[in-house]
């Protein structure tokens, strides 16, 4: 087998699928090198289809691979392989995938042998990095493939999958195109400064960076909506003990994720879920039941409860009748409530995330109990709850699915920023165009005003990459799985 040394060195090779126990795997090569490897590993399941550096792009074939460098060419395993021809690779490069069976010895000895004929294995990300750096994908489509590889719910997966697209890139695109050619009229008042006392040509100026800035804050201001998906929308459970906070966690859920006993303060410390609620990746918190308490341990569990309502995006708060109640709710001690209530007002007057929920609606005692807290609380919503019968929980979902809508008013067609660090970008651009709208409308100092429209084009150009240094997209690539 004769390839070139200095091509293997630029090969690279990684299984794509995780570790364990698969029915098949996949294994992906990449590289100037990876036609020549391919061939000498691969031998076609019969004449009727193509060696590996024969078979055109987009095509496979089934066959066997072998270590060519063993005297009988000994079979590691049947496969399918996969041709991916450059420049048309999601690499730009030559691409070769090996669908091979999914057992952990089987995968290994595959990549043992590419590694034995001296091609690399591939770092984390690196596969992504070359469709960066080949100009397959800009940097901001690129940060998407991990977002859709990571994406628990489907808003999550669905913003991915537009950026991926290049939603947001366009977008940037868009606001870089207008940026230019404000630059270009800037630079001819400079050149030519008669141009100068235009009012007309001023009042454009003027306009052009006002439209930017619109646009600039529009995408800046969908963070807000957009940290909710990549972050989790925080939903807190909290009451008195015993209420069923657990019980109303583990329906949102869908198994018993938290301990239900009769026994009140079961729950001492918060316990977190992460489901997807119509779409949106929600993190469970269910909390210990909020009373003053001798018990050390309680005691800081309540504490915990308390500051997880502060930061939750929003809060149920579930107020149950005891479980002897009756149906008579005069015989209910309602003293009980009071300091609730009071604690409920003071959250009401600090937020609008907060929705009361009316617990244990199965048992007799539990339509009075409703009936009293719409007249005491009426300005706060509230729904119903069983865990018995799972009533209300349609309307528990979909109030934290309208309480994530109220976050933002990004639309499904419209590009949602979901990073942190595409944000900082935004911020400092729209920093840059207030500066200089600033100096504009002052009238004077229009070389500053060019430098920073010039600073703008360089903030969002480090969304895109086309200005970015070596040590960022190291950070950004290494944050990705090997074999993507």
């Amino acid at each position: 087998m004769n390839i070139d040394p200095v091509q293997l060195n630029d090969t690279i090779a990684a299984s794509a699928t995780p570790p364990g126990t698969s029915g098949v795997a996949l294994i992906r090569m990449s590289g100037p090198a990876s036609k020549a490897v391919a061939a000498a590993i691969f031998q076609p399941q019969n004449p009727r289809f193509p060696v590996a550096d024969a078979m055109a792009g987009y095509t496979c074939a089934p066959g066997w691979i072998v270590d060519p460098l063993s005297s009988d060419q000994e079979p590691v395993d049947q496969v399918v392989l996969t041709h991916f021809a450059a420049p048309h690779s999601f690499t730009g490069e030559d691409v070769y995938e090996i669908t091979c069976h999914g057992g952990t010895a089987v995968r290994q000895a595959i990549l043992d042998l590419l590694y034995s004929l001296g091609v690399q294995p591939a770092g984390p990300g690196e596969f992504t990095r070359r469709a960066f750096l080949n100009g397959k994908l800009d940097l901001a489509q690129a940060e998407a493939v991990m977002d859709l590889i990571a994406s628990t719910a489907g808003k999550r997966a669905r913003a991915a999958a537009r950026q991926l697209q290049g939603q947001l890139s366009r977008e940037v695109q868009s606001v870089q195109r207008d940026l230019y050619a404000l630059l270009a009229q800037l630079e001819l008042v400079l050149e030519y400064p008669e141009h100068e006392e235009s009012q007309q040509a001023q009042a454009g100026l003027i306009a052009g960076l006002s439209d930017a800035m619109a646009q600039v804050a529009t995408l800046a201001a969908s963070f807000r909506q957009g940290r909710l998906l990549s972050e989790g929308f925080t939903v807190v459970i909290v009451g008195r003990p015993n209420a069923g906070k657990s019980s109303l966690l583990n329906t949102l859920a869908g198994y018993d994720r938290a301990i239900v006993t009769p026994v009140a303060g079961t729950t001492r410390d918060t316990v977190e879920e992460l489901v997807d609620i119509g779409g949106i990746p929600v993190r469970l918190v269910d909390t210990a039941g909020l009373r003053d308490t001798s018990d050390l341990v309680e005691r800081i569990g309540v504490d915990r409860a308390r500051s997880a309502i502060l930061e939750a995006d929003l809060v149920l708060w579930l107020i149950s009748p005891p479980d002897e109640g009756s149906g008579d709710f005069s015989l209910l001690d309602t003293s009980r409530l009071d300091t609730e209530l009071d604690e409920l007002r003071d959250l009401a007057e600090k937020t609008d995330a907060l929705l009361l929920v009316a617990g244990k609606d199965d048992l007799a005692a539990s339509a009075p109990l409703r009936e009293w807290l719409a007249a005491e609380l009426p300005d706060l919503p509230l729904v119903s709850f069983s865990a018995q019968t799972r009533e209300g929980l349609s309307a528990i979902r979909q109030a934290i699915v309208d309480r994530y809508d109220r976050a933002g008013n990004a639309q499904a067609d419209e590009a949602l920023v979901t990073s942190s660090r595409h944000k900082a970008c935004l911020d400092k651009t729209l920093y840059s165009l207030e500066a200089a709208s600033l100096e504009l409308n002052r009238g004077d100092m229009l070389d500053l005003v060019a430098a920073l429209v010039r600073s703008a084009l360089e903030n969002l150009a480090e969304i895109t990459g086309d200005l970015v240094s070596d040590t960022l997209i190291e950070t950004i690539f290494s944050r990705f799985c090997v074999g993507k």
